[in-house]
């Protein structure tokens, strides 16, 4: 999977005194993204999830306090990747490095956001949808992973198949709408990550602290990962 012309971009990060690859930033390929108007509730919510074998977790800016989420999760999850989402300002991406974050994730092409990731060595994973606009993320602003986002509004897995065409080898992300019955489908269409919101973290669960829920639906959007390559 992840093979072709952008095969090369599976480039390192910092990830706290280590470079690692894409692989070992999204060691299983299964993400969970959270967004919720609390703190405490996003951070339990995040150990749920990884608890249910989520191997990657991105942290979205709109949470209160995100960066100090972000900086638990990282001390408290060793191992685990921990990203910042929804990242639209340059001063993001300064806060997320020292909040100790692997990566951050735009949510559109922000030239700017782009720049101080380079500046501070963070890895970059920029929002788009179009394949004019995947091309940009690539080889304009040097993304290291795409996020196709949203990919149930352009028509999930057969997008993906349609631009993988023209477009062959490309690292992607895919988010927006993705269910766990679908997890499978888009592993098999090799995908860097599968990022999960919603299916992942019900907001009455996160609203209510029920970390069992989010912990099953964690490991049954893990078990997608039985029989896929």
């Amino acid at each position: 999977r992840g093979t072709g012309p952008h095969r090369a971009r599976a480039a390192i990060i910092n990830f706290g005194t280590e470079m690692i690859t894409i692989e070992q930033a999204f060691p299983n390929r299964i993400a969970g993204v959270i967004r919720t108007d609390g703190g405490d509730a996003a951070y339990r919510a995040c150990r749920a999830a990884i608890d249910g074998g989520v191997g990657t977790v991105e942290v979205t800016t709109g949470v209160p306090g995100w960066a100090g989420v972000v900086k638990r999760l990282v001390t408290e999850s060793a191992g685990t990747p921990i990203g910042v989402g929804t990242v639209v300002q340059p001063q993001m991406v300064a806060e997320a490095v020292a909040a100790g974050a692997s990566f951050v994730v735009t949510p559109f092409l922000q030239p700017e956001v782009a720049a101080a990731a380079h500046e501070q060595g963070i890895f970059l994973v920029m929002g788009a949808l179009t394949p004019t606009e995947i091309h940009q993320a690539l080889h304009v602003h040097g993304a290291q992973v795409v996020k196709i986002y949203p990919v149930a509004s352009v028509g999930g897995a057969p997008y993906l198949r349609l631009i993988a065409g023209p477009m062959p080898g490309m690292p992607l992300w895919v988010s927006g709408g993705v269910e766990l019955d679908q997890v499978a489908e888009y592993l098999r269409l090799g995908v860097k990550a599968v990022g999960l919101t919603t299916s992942l973290f019900p907001p009455d669960a996160v609203r209510t602290g029920d970390t069992a829920r989010i912990t099953a639906l964690a490991r049954e959007a893990v078990s997608a990962l039985a029989g896929v390559s």
